[in-house]
């Protein structure tokens, strides 16, 4: 369950550990029908988590290597609020605070999204509401650092630092939903996008003959210079070794462009004071040289991901509601966190992972 290295990995230099592009966070849940009275909306509010005393179905003990330890613990929390402006169009938005452990280290990530729905057609009979989505949504973080040895190109490095990764994606969807009785509903969509990754810098710390040296990995070479004053004889002012000579190119393999298809349906059933939903979401990603690089590599390339989402909500008063949500990835984080995958960390992306969420919804 190496997925949450996915926030270190993601920097080449982190192969170690492990460390998307792309769907907007919760897409499964997609529907044409929103809100229509203008002025009206609602606010949710949800802790998110995943450790041991969640993790029912044992999605992290599936790794050996990690079970039982704090690798891949998820905390987190998120705001998302929507407005009808109009009665075809509702604009929304959320930010996300998510933290990851890797041992003694932890990950720091935001997430936001943004976007407007206008609806098209409004269903009757046999005939679906037809919604067109347009959104932007992204991650980014100050800085992540991995504070135990990692290995990169046969090197190996005592810690490595990564400054300002980030993600943007811009992403268009066509929404269908169908009221199939008084209780319930079902919505299909499909859509795509387009995502850039990009990292500020990449630094790392390694000993060489006694003395020790901060490395940094730039666009064309590796340059070494001292971390400490060292009096051994062999001691070095500066070296810097060419990409191409060294192995890995930091800049081509943790920046790239993609773009990306996706579809999925939901199901919807609510009366009186109960609702539940049920959603799926199925992804397909094409990115720019990385995934090119880690084939020529011999390496393994993921390129999809699978997502299930469930939810049981019970409204306590008239215009609140509490709830509990679950999310399953087959592919972990590949496509809702970007920048997290390179040539490095692309094999992790091949486990599952899962969150739970719980929180209000609170309607106006």
């Amino acid at each position: 369950m190496k997925k949450q290295f996915f926030l270190f990995g993601l920097f080449v230099c982190c192969a170690d550990i492990f460390s998307p592009v792309n769907a907007a966070p919760m897409d499964a849940f997609l529907s044409a029908n929103q809100n229509n009275i203008p002025g009206s909306g609602q606010v949710e509010a949800s802790y998110d988590l995943l450790n041991s005393a969640v993790d029912v179905f044992k999605v992290r003990d599936s790794d050996t290597n990690f079970s039982g330890t704090n690798v891949g613990n998820y905390h987190g929390a998120h705001v998302r609020a929507g407005v009808a402006i109009t009665p075809l169009l509702w604009l929304d938005g959320a930010l996300w605070e998510r933290r990851i452990d890797y041992r003694s280290d932890s990950a720091k990530i935001n997430t936001w999204q943004v976007a407007a729905q206008y609806k098209m057609l409004d269903g009757s009979g046999y005939l679906p509401s037809l919604a067109l989505r347009l959104g932007a949504w992204g991650n980014y973080a100050n800085e992540l650092n991995k504070t135990s040895p990692t290995t990169v190109a046969g090197v190996t490095l005592s810690s490595v630092r990564v400054t300002d990764p980030k993600d943007i994606q811009y992403q268009l969807d066509l929404i269908g939903s169908w009221r199939v009785s008084e209780h319930t509903e079902l919505s299909m969509f499909s859509g795509g996008g387009a995502s850039r990754v990009s990292v500020g810098s990449v630094n790392g710390a390694i000993t060489l003959n006694g003395c020790n040296y901060n490395l940094a990995f730039g666009s064309d070479e590796v340059v070494g210079t001292p971390a400490q004053h060292c009096n051994a004889s062999s001691a070095i002012d500066r070296f810097s070794i060419p990409n191409s000579v060294f192995g890995v190119n930091v800049k081509k393999e943790t920046e790239y462009t993609a773009s990306y298809f996706q579809a999925g349906l939901m199901a919807k059933w609510s009366k009186d004071d109960w609702q539940l939903r049920a959603g799926y979401q199925y992804q397909a990603l094409k990115r720019s040289d990385v995934d090119d690089i880690i084939q020529r590599r011999g390496g393994v390339v993921n390129k999809r991901n699978h997502i299930l989402m469930g939810e049981i909500m019970y409204k306590i008063v008239h215009n609140a509601a509490i709830f509990v949500r679950g999310q399953y990835m087959s592919n972990q984080f590949t496509g809702e966190i970007p920048f997290a995958y390179n040539s490095m960390t692309s094999h992790r992306f091949s486990q599952r992972y899962g969150i739970l969420s719980t929180g209000l919804v609170f309607t106006f």
